[in-house]
């Protein structure tokens, strides 16, 4: 109940992916009839971008407040902060960009901030020998958010799936009034579903279970000699103290920097293609409802392969996965824009998401093997910055290079960054074999 508690928060936290559905209504209806005619769709980026960072940034807060209330409240807290800020987007969408930037954006990701990582860590302790597999069903739900609700805003907003026939610097917009009026309601309609699916889903984030009651607890162990249990306990006990570490002791570590900065570069391809994967789809000329399936189909990829990677990293290890991770996502980048047929296009946004997935299975398992569970939400929330810095760093890239360069550079940045995390990724790896090989010298320095 607790997994799937979690699983609910986050399939609405994980409606910030369907920006990239919203974002030719949104950005349409602001050049028609908002305060703000000037927006076009590389500075729509900026919303997008802006949750990430509210996410990023606000993720560390939601372990420190979770430690004052626990984990159900400041998971409602954090979820209803968010569809506050989506609510309030019907109202702030015909006013200024600046407003809309602030509910759509920062209060939808500081709210999803606070309650991402509390819902994974509330899961992850009832079964703590599997938190890859745990970790990746809880997030599954922030991939699959978007499956129904770009369907709800598509068929919501264009029922009859109207062309966008106004072309302005070679992107294309909606100007009928008959989609436009829609999309204020859209915002309310959204942002009153995701309150009640997340008072639900906190209801069932069950507290941490007694010892004895999780299904881990039941394992029994290997019958060993006296002396040798007695000696394996107590360096069990030493390597689960050496685990726990607070986030000053975190930063200190050389890995955690690792870990950080290949969470920054991966995420700027995910900047890139989640906020503008539709507006690229426009610009080739598909049609609406085409894009709003393209983008419901890639959500289950991005669902479904998040309990995949997570399974991955439990069996395999953190890098092995993340390396195949950072060269699919730089092949799928650097050949994105041969896409020029449906089919292809379509193949192509699946995969990508399919990929771009990983990186929130494996992080947060990573996080809690390699640095433990105790402190595991502000120490997630502390890797996670580097999400939100990226998606700062997207959104001033997106707009400078689709603007001078065109679509192909964009997607070229995109590969050249993913290609970064490979390097990042071989770095942890050599970091981790010398500190293994130094770890088995001092136990056999310590058996003699």
């Amino acid at each position: 109940l607790a997994i799937f508690g979690g699983f609910i928060i986050h399939f609405t936290l994980g409606t910030v992916y369907t920006f990239g559905n919203m974002n030719p209504y949104l950005t349409s209806y602001m050049k028609f009839y908002s305060k703000s005619p000037e927006i076009n769709y590389p500075q729509s980026t900026w919303i997008f971008s802006l949750s990430l960072a509210g996410q990023g940034f606000s993720m560390a807060l939601g372990g420190l407040i979770e430690t004052r209330i626990g984990a159900r409240f400041t998971a409602l807290f954090g979820s209803w902060f968010m569809s506050l800020g989506v609510i309030l987007s019907s109202l702030t969408v015909k006013s200024y960009f600046v407003l809309i930037s602030l509910t759509y954006g920062v209060m939808f990701g500081v709210g999803t901030g606070v309650a991402y990582s509390v819902a994974i860590a509330a899961a992850m302790k009832w079964f703590p020998s599997r938190k890859g597999l745990v970790g990746g069903i809880v997030a599954a739900g922030f991939g699959g958010g978007s499956l129904v609700f770009n369907q709800l805003q598509t068929f919501y907003i264009n029922p009859d799936n109207v062309k966008a026939n106004y072309t302005l610097d070679g992107d294309n917009y909606f100007d009928q009034p008959e989609i436009l009026d829609r999309v204020p309601s859209c915002f309310i309609v959204l942002g009153s579903t995701y309150a009640a699916m997340q008072l639900l889903g906190a209801l069932l984030l069950f507290p941490v279970p007694p010892v004895g009651h999780s299904p881990d607890d039941q394992q029994q162990p290997l019958i060993l000699p006296q002396s040798s249990e007695e000696h394996q306990h107590s360096r069990q006990s030493q390597e689960q103290q050496q685990l726990q570490l607070s986030p000053r002791q975190l930063v200190k570590k050389p890995i955690f920097w690792i870990l950080w900065l290949t969470f920054l570069v991966n995420a700027q391809s995910l900047v890139y293609i989640s906020s503008q994967y539709k507006a690229y789809g426009l610009y080739r000329q598909f049609d609406d409802h085409f894009l709003a399936i393209t983008g419901s189909v890639s959500s289950v990829f991005n669902s479904g392969t998040r309990v995949v990677w997570g399974l991955g990293h439990d069996l395999l290890g953190y890098w092995r996965p993340m390396l195949a991770l950072c060269t699919g996502a730089a092949v799928l980048l650097a050949t994105f824009y041969l896409s020029s047929s449906a089919a292809f296009y379509f193949i192509y946004v699946c995969l990508m998401f399919a990929f771009f997935a990983g990186n929130f299975a494996l992080f947060p398992a990573a996080c809690a093997k390699l640095f433990g569970s105790k402190f595991f939400s502000v120490n997630y929330g502390l890797i996670f910055t580097g999400n939100a810095i990226s998606a700062i760093l997207g959104a001033i890239l997106t707009s400078a290079i689709k603007e001078a360069f065109g679509w192909l550079a964009l997607f070229i940045t995109g590969a050249s960054f993913s290609a970064a995390g490979v390097v990042l990724t071989l770095i942890f790896l050599a970091l981790t074999r010398a500190r293994s090989v130094q770890q088995e010298a001092y136990n056999r320095l310590e058996d003699s």
